[in-house]
């Protein structure tokens, strides 16, 4: 089983999404998506190569795989011994822009 490592940056993500979803509805719901976004990333460490590939998608070459929960993008990539989590972005943000900084 394979480790799981968050980026300083997917931390932040994780962090901005619990305050949002605080302050536009309560903690309960915030804690309810917040459990099922992490759920589905330890899913990873039994089964790393679930998320889609995210070069299949966009016209750039990336090692970044994705899943989808919650209305956000887990984005992360497969190192050595561990599934390293590098951005978790709602849907509605571009995506590209964030992790490439470039546009579609």
């Amino acid at each position: 089983m394979l480790k799981i490592e968050y980026s300083p940056q997917a931390l932040e993500d994780l962090k901005k999404l619990s305050e949002y979803l605080t302050s536009n509805w309560d903690e309960l719901v915030s804690n309810s998506i917040l459990k099922k976004i992490i759920g589905d990333v330890r899913t990873l460490e039994r089964f790393p190569l679930l998320g889609a590939d995210l070069g299949k998608f966009i016209n750039l070459p990336t090692d970044y795989r994705f899943l989808y929960s919650e209305k956000n993008y887990i984005f992360y990539h497969l190192e050595f011994d561990r599934v390293r989590i590098v951005r978790i972005l709602n849907e509605k943000q571009d995506y590209v822009q964030h992790l490439f900084g470039s546009s579609k």
